[in-house]
């Protein structure tokens, strides 16, 4: 796996491992359904880049935006500071594309 690959795969684990680790509060965004419809959206895009399938970026994109579905579940479900942490990784490896 090139370097910047697993950069991205790493994010979208430790979110995964977030959103998997304790339950989360879907109610100020209306991407995802339930937590289930959340973890398999996320694996798939994980296991997309794994591939080298880039074919979901902009929908990636569309997760990690300032006051998306990510950003407001990270809000509600108490974890904001790592989200923008992880965020902040996610949109500078973007910029680096």
């Amino acid at each position: 796996m090139e370097p910047s690959v697993a950069e991205i795969v790493d994010i979208l684990d430790h979110v995964l491992a977030i959103v998997q680790r304790v339950p989360q509060d879907l109610t100020w965004q209306a991407r995802y359904s339930d937590e289930r419809e959340l973890v398999d959206d996320l694996t798939d895009h994980a296991g997309r880049i794994r591939r080298g399938d880039v074919s979901r970026m902009s929908d990636l994109r569309f997760l990690f935006l300032p006051t998306g579905p990510l950003c407001e579940i990270a809000a509600s479900s108490g974890w904001l500071d790592v989200y923008a942490m992880l965020g902040n990784r996610f949109d500078e490896w973007c910029a680096r594309l």
